[in-house]
């Protein structure tokens, strides 16, 4: 387990680093630094290089290392734990996620592809990272579960969580996704910089809704409700938190409560990250900063999603 799950949690940072790394060769505007070949560069493994190609090239070293990862993972689960479906479902997600951003990716290189399409590179690479995050969450459960229970594969049923958190936990997930699609089509077709000043958006507190000043406007509005939707969650994770029994009484889950603090310090930040553009800073760093984190977001909110899922089937002996 400790083997299994050390090669998970690196699985995991590769994929933030290749999230990362993708807005890198977007906002350097990069993505043509192989020209027009793939898997190699300029036609050769190893081609005259420069910014671009190291750019755009080491980003494919790193999604392929994940998809490598991602198989062993797969192979390795599927081998050690057949019995843990939920996980399986999950290190299979992690490999087929990868594998379609890589012929995703393939596809923008060969052939040009839209806006509306190169956005969605982003957005599966997001689901990449999702997918890898809760395969080490879901190993770090059985660990702890087989560490306590002498064997036992799988965590006793923690307090129930209410349908209203659930309800609110899932929306602000599919919610937010769509946000996040609006904000890579926004980086994507040149339109960041598209609102000047913030709040407002170049001087007028309800622009023109056209082109990029819409879209970037668009984005901005999303952002905004994104903020309410969490401060909502928040309120409601402290209303109906799910309890569970220690000691003789009940005590909050502590779980759920930590998850639901840093999404809203999370998507904080990232409004405060994206308000430095229009303010006159918009560099690769402030970009990479913003892109780091929406990922965290969006890993606490995939983290909240799995915390709601129904307990699992009974448990398995496994060594712990």
């Amino acid at each position: 387990m400790k083997s299994l799950r050390l090669v998970s949690l690196t699985n995991t940072v590769v994929m933030f680093l290749a999230v990362i790394w993708g807005a890198w060769v977007t906002s350097s505007d990069s993505g043509d630094g192989c020209g027009a070949h793939w898997p190699l560069c300029k036609g050769t493994f190893m081609p005259d290089w420069d910014y671009a190609a190291i750019v755009e090239f080491g980003h494919r070293v790193v999604s392929g290392l994940a998809g490598l990862l991602s198989l062993i993972l797969l192979v390795w689960i599927f081998r050690a734990l057949p019995a843990e479906g939920r996980l399986k479902r999950l290190a299979f997600g992690t490999l087929f996620f990868v594998s379609f951003q890589g012929a995703l990716g393939a596809a923008a290189v060969l052939r040009p592809q839209p806006d509306l399409v190169m956005a969605l590179h982003f957005g599966f690479s997001l689901l990449c990272f999702t997918f890898a995050l809760l395969v080490t969450v879901a190993l770090g459960d059985l660990a702890r579960s087989a560490a306590q229970l002498g064997g036992a594969a799988t965590v006793p049923p923690e307090g129930a969580v209410s349908p209203e958190f659930r309800s609110a936990v899932w929306g602000m997930a599919v919610y937010t996704y769509l946000v996040i699609y609006l904000g890579a089509y926004v980086r994507h077709m040149g339109a960041s910089m598209a609102c000047t000043g913030w709040p407002l958006c170049n001087g007028e507190l309800w622009p023109t809704l056209y082109g990029p000043v819409g879209a970037n406007f668009a984005h901005r509005l999303g952002a905004a409700l994104a903020v309410l939707l969490v401060i909502r969650l928040w309120f409601i994770a402290r209303r109906t938190a799910p309890r569970i029994a220690t000691a003789g009484h009940a005590a909050p889950r502590a779980d759920l409560r930590r998850a639901v603090n840093w999404a809203l310090v999370l998507m904080l930040a990232q409004v405060a990250s994206g308000a430095l553009f229009p303010l006159g800073y918009l560099n690769l760093l402030t970009q990479l900063l913003h892109t780091s984190l929406i990922a965290g977001f969006w890993g606490v909110l995939s983290y909240l999603c799995y915390l709601t899922l129904p307990a699992g089937r009974p448990a398995v002996a496994v060594s712990a």
